[in-house]
Protein backbone atom coordinates (compact mmCIF):
# COMPACT_ATOMS: atom_id res chain seq x y z
CA UNK A 1 0.00 0.00 0.00
CA UNK A 2 2.85 2.39 0.76
CA UNK A 3 4.11 2.46 -2.88
CA UNK A 4 0.55 3.16 -4.07
CA UNK A 5 0.13 5.89 -1.49
CA UNK A 6 3.45 7.47 -2.52
CA UNK A 7 2.46 7.31 -6.19
CA UNK A 8 -0.88 8.92 -5.34
CA UNK A 9 0.81 11.84 -3.59
CA UNK A 10 3.27 12.31 -6.46
CA UNK A 11 0.38 12.46 -8.93
CA UNK A 12 -1.53 14.80 -6.65
CA UNK A 13 1.43 17.19 -6.46
CA UNK A 14 1.96 16.97 -10.22
CA UNK A 15 -1.65 17.80 -11.07
CA UNK A 16 -1.70 20.57 -8.49
CA UNK A 17 1.31 22.18 -10.15
CA UNK A 18 -0.23 21.73 -13.61
CA UNK A 19 -3.48 23.29 -12.42
CA UNK A 20 -1.66 26.25 -10.89
CA UNK A 21 0.30 26.76 -14.10
CA UNK A 22 -2.86 26.71 -16.22
CA UNK A 23 -4.58 29.17 -13.88
CA UNK A 24 -1.62 31.55 -14.03
CA UNK A 25 -1.38 31.12 -17.83
CA UNK A 26 -5.06 31.96 -18.30
CA UNK A 27 -4.86 34.91 -15.92
CA UNK A 28 -1.86 36.29 -17.80
CA UNK A 29 -3.44 35.66 -21.20
CA UNK A 30 -6.79 37.29 -20.48
CA UNK A 31 -5.91 39.62 -17.64
CA UNK A 32 -2.50 41.24 -17.94
CA UNK A 33 -2.20 42.26 -21.59
CA UNK A 34 0.79 44.14 -22.97
CA UNK A 35 4.49 43.24 -22.86
CA UNK A 36 6.15 41.21 -20.16
CA UNK A 37 7.26 43.51 -17.29
CA UNK A 38 10.95 44.36 -17.01
CA UNK A 39 11.07 42.76 -13.54
CA UNK A 40 10.32 39.40 -15.17
CA UNK A 41 13.13 39.72 -17.73
CA UNK A 42 15.41 37.16 -16.00
CA UNK A 43 12.86 34.46 -16.88
CA UNK A 44 13.65 35.08 -20.57
CA UNK A 45 17.31 34.24 -19.98
CA UNK A 46 16.82 31.02 -18.01
CA UNK A 47 19.45 28.38 -18.97
CA UNK A 48 16.73 25.82 -19.73
CA UNK A 49 15.57 28.00 -22.60
CA UNK A 50 18.82 27.39 -24.43
CA UNK A 51 18.43 23.66 -23.89
CA UNK A 52 14.98 23.45 -25.47
CA UNK A 53 15.08 26.43 -27.85
CA UNK A 54 18.68 27.14 -28.97
CA UNK A 55 18.81 30.66 -30.36
CA UNK A 56 21.02 29.82 -33.33
CA UNK A 57 18.75 26.99 -34.48
CA UNK A 58 15.66 29.22 -34.47
CA UNK A 59 17.47 32.12 -36.15
CA UNK A 60 18.77 29.74 -38.81
CA UNK A 61 15.20 28.80 -39.67
CA UNK A 62 14.44 32.48 -40.10
CA UNK A 63 17.17 32.90 -42.70
CA UNK A 64 19.69 35.22 -41.01
CA UNK A 65 22.87 35.68 -43.07
CA UNK A 66 26.06 37.69 -42.99
CA UNK A 67 25.72 41.26 -44.15
CA UNK A 68 21.99 41.64 -43.54
CA UNK A 69 20.25 44.52 -41.84
CA UNK A 70 17.95 42.77 -39.37
CA UNK A 71 15.15 44.21 -37.27
CA UNK A 72 14.46 42.45 -33.98
CA UNK A 73 11.15 43.70 -32.67
CA UNK A 74 10.77 43.19 -28.93
CA UNK A 75 14.25 41.86 -28.07
CA UNK A 76 13.72 42.16 -24.31
CA UNK A 77 17.01 41.45 -22.51
CA UNK A 78 18.47 39.98 -25.71
CA UNK A 79 18.20 36.20 -25.62
CA UNK A 80 18.35 36.12 -29.44
CA UNK A 81 20.22 39.38 -30.07
CA UNK A 82 23.75 38.25 -29.30
CA UNK A 83 23.54 35.19 -31.53
CA UNK A 84 21.85 37.25 -34.26
CA UNK A 85 24.70 39.78 -34.14
CA UNK A 86 27.19 36.98 -34.68
CA UNK A 87 25.24 35.55 -37.61
CA UNK A 88 25.03 38.83 -39.53
CA UNK A 89 28.69 39.55 -38.80
CA UNK A 90 30.65 42.79 -38.88
CA UNK A 91 29.12 43.77 -42.22
CA UNK A 92 25.57 43.34 -40.89
CA UNK A 93 23.46 45.28 -38.44
CA UNK A 94 20.84 44.44 -35.80
CA UNK A 95 18.16 47.04 -35.05
CA UNK A 96 16.69 46.26 -31.64
CA UNK A 97 13.31 47.98 -31.21
CA UNK A 98 11.54 47.68 -27.89
CA UNK A 99 8.69 49.59 -26.27
CA UNK A 100 10.26 49.43 -22.79
CA UNK A 101 13.43 51.46 -22.09
CA UNK A 102 14.13 49.21 -19.11
CA UNK A 103 14.46 46.17 -21.36
CA UNK A 104 16.90 48.01 -23.61
CA UNK A 105 18.97 48.98 -20.56
CA UNK A 106 19.30 45.30 -19.68
CA UNK A 107 20.08 44.52 -23.31
CA UNK A 108 22.78 47.22 -23.44
CA UNK A 109 24.57 45.61 -20.50
CA UNK A 110 24.53 42.18 -22.12
CA UNK A 111 25.72 43.55 -25.46
CA UNK A 112 28.61 45.30 -23.72
CA UNK A 113 29.54 42.15 -21.78
CA UNK A 114 29.63 40.20 -25.05
CA UNK A 115 31.47 42.91 -27.03
CA UNK A 116 28.65 43.29 -29.56
CA UNK A 117 29.30 46.32 -31.76
CA UNK A 118 26.81 45.90 -34.61
CA UNK A 119 23.55 46.36 -32.68
CA UNK A 120 21.54 49.55 -32.33
CA UNK A 121 18.84 50.06 -29.69
CA UNK A 122 15.68 52.04 -30.42
CA UNK A 123 12.74 52.77 -28.11
CA UNK A 124 9.60 52.67 -30.24
CA UNK A 125 6.13 51.24 -30.69
CA UNK A 126 5.60 48.39 -33.15
CA UNK A 127 3.00 50.43 -35.01
CA UNK A 128 5.25 53.49 -35.41
CA UNK A 129 8.74 52.36 -36.34
CA UNK A 130 11.25 55.23 -36.69
CA UNK A 131 12.86 53.56 -39.70
CA UNK A 132 13.05 54.45 -43.39
CA UNK A 133 11.02 52.63 -46.01
CA UNK A 134 12.55 49.42 -47.40
CA UNK A 135 15.66 49.52 -45.18
CA UNK A 136 15.49 46.04 -43.61
CA UNK A 137 16.41 42.67 -45.14
CA UNK A 138 14.76 40.58 -42.43
CA UNK A 139 12.57 41.25 -39.40
CA UNK A 140 11.76 38.80 -36.63
CA UNK A 141 9.55 38.65 -33.55
CA UNK A 142 9.78 35.95 -30.88
CA UNK A 143 6.67 35.63 -28.67
CA UNK A 144 5.98 39.33 -29.24
CA UNK A 145 3.12 39.65 -31.72
CA UNK A 146 0.50 38.56 -29.17
CA UNK A 147 1.49 41.51 -26.97
CA UNK A 148 0.71 44.04 -29.71
CA UNK A 149 -2.86 45.42 -29.44
CA UNK A 150 -3.09 46.46 -33.12
CA UNK A 151 -1.50 43.60 -35.03
CA UNK A 152 -2.57 44.67 -38.54
CA UNK A 153 -0.97 48.09 -37.93
CA UNK A 154 2.23 46.42 -36.76
CA UNK A 155 2.40 44.20 -39.86
CA UNK A 156 1.72 47.21 -42.06
CA UNK A 157 4.73 48.94 -40.50
CA UNK A 158 6.87 45.83 -40.89
CA UNK A 159 5.85 45.62 -44.54
CA UNK A 160 6.83 49.27 -44.99
CA UNK A 161 10.35 48.91 -43.56
CA UNK A 162 11.10 45.58 -45.23
CA UNK A 163 12.78 45.58 -48.61
CA UNK A 164 10.72 44.05 -51.45
CA UNK A 165 11.03 40.29 -51.04
CA UNK A 166 12.43 40.66 -47.52
CA UNK A 167 11.64 38.07 -44.86
CA UNK A 168 9.36 38.42 -41.84
CA UNK A 169 9.63 35.68 -39.20
CA UNK A 170 7.61 34.87 -36.11
CA UNK A 171 8.33 32.33 -33.38
CA UNK A 172 5.55 31.38 -30.99
CA UNK A 173 5.77 29.17 -27.89
CA UNK A 174 2.70 27.65 -26.27
CA UNK A 175 4.01 28.44 -22.80
CA UNK A 176 3.68 32.15 -23.57
CA UNK A 177 0.30 33.53 -22.38
CA UNK A 178 0.14 35.70 -25.53
CA UNK A 179 0.57 32.72 -27.86
CA UNK A 180 -0.68 33.33 -31.41
CA UNK A 181 -2.08 30.22 -33.08
CA UNK A 182 -0.78 29.21 -36.50
CA UNK A 183 -4.09 29.70 -38.26
CA UNK A 184 -4.52 33.22 -36.90
CA UNK A 185 -0.99 34.23 -37.87
CA UNK A 186 -1.31 32.69 -41.33
CA UNK A 187 -4.56 34.53 -41.99
CA UNK A 188 -3.13 37.82 -40.73
CA UNK A 189 0.00 37.52 -42.83
CA UNK A 190 -1.95 36.82 -46.00
CA UNK A 191 -4.41 39.63 -45.29
CA UNK A 192 -1.49 42.07 -45.04
CA UNK A 193 -0.04 40.96 -48.37
CA UNK A 194 2.71 38.62 -47.17
CA UNK A 195 3.41 35.22 -48.70
CA UNK A 196 4.06 32.31 -46.35
CA UNK A 197 7.26 30.48 -47.23
CA UNK A 198 7.82 28.11 -44.31
CA UNK A 199 6.51 26.86 -40.99
CA UNK A 200 8.86 24.81 -38.83
CA UNK A 201 8.14 23.17 -35.48
CA UNK A 202 9.76 24.50 -32.32
CA UNK A 203 9.58 23.19 -28.77
CA UNK A 204 5.84 23.49 -27.99
CA UNK A 205 5.48 25.98 -30.81
CA UNK A 206 6.56 26.97 -34.30
CA UNK A 207 8.53 29.42 -36.46
CA UNK A 208 6.63 30.81 -39.44
CA UNK A 209 8.29 32.88 -42.17
CA UNK A 210 6.69 35.19 -44.71
CA UNK A 211 8.03 37.10 -47.70
CA UNK A 212 7.22 40.76 -48.23
CA UNK A 213 5.42 41.58 -51.48
CA UNK A 214 7.45 42.61 -54.51
CA UNK A 215 6.21 45.33 -56.88
CA UNK A 216 5.13 43.86 -60.19
CA UNK A 217 8.03 45.40 -62.11
CA UNK A 218 10.54 43.80 -59.71
CA UNK A 219 9.00 40.33 -59.61
CA UNK A 220 11.10 38.99 -62.49
CA UNK A 221 14.29 40.25 -60.84
CA UNK A 222 13.70 38.48 -57.51
CA UNK A 223 13.36 34.72 -57.66
CA UNK A 224 11.22 32.88 -55.14
CA UNK A 225 13.45 31.45 -52.45
CA UNK A 226 13.07 29.93 -49.00
CA UNK A 227 14.71 31.25 -45.79
CA UNK A 228 17.19 28.40 -45.95
CA UNK A 229 18.48 29.32 -49.43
Amino acid sequence: MRPLRAAFFVLLIFWTLVTLYVVVWLRERYGRGGPIPVRQAPMLLHPLRNRFMPARKTLGRMGLRAGQTVLELGPGPGYYTIEASRMVGESGRILCVDLQPGMLELLARRLSENAVANAEMIVADATRLPLADACVDLAFLVTVLGEVPDRPAALAELRRVLKPGGLLAFTETLGDPDYVFQGSLRDLGRAMGFQEVSCDPEFLGYTMCFRAPVPQKQTSAIQARSPQD
